[in-house]
């Protein structure tokens, strides 16, 4: 029997609409070594959601992991006077 992979990445629930924003590997290894840590240090890092474009700062320890693949940024195509 041949068992599916399922994909996953690391990321964070956005704020403004709740979409996954990915992270990458370096933020996911950094919330690992948080959790052995002090916890009163709070790290944080800034993300823009893919979805609504709305960026915000984000604790570390918020990282968690979601299943399937990130989403991908849309083109938006600009005008020439921007």
């Amino acid at each position: 029997m041949i068992s599916e992979l399922v994909k996953s990445y690391h990321g964070v629930s956005c704020l403004r609409c709740g979409a996954p924003i990915a992270v990458s590997a370096r933020l996911a290894t950094l919330r690992e070594e948080l959790e052995f840590e002090d916890r009163e240090v709070l790290k944080t890092f800034i993300a823009r959601c893919r979805g609504c474009e709305c960026e915000d700062i984000y604790p570390v320890v918020a990282v968690q992991r979601f299943d399937g693949e990130p989403r991908r940024r849309s083109i938006r195509k600009r005008s020439a006077g921007a």
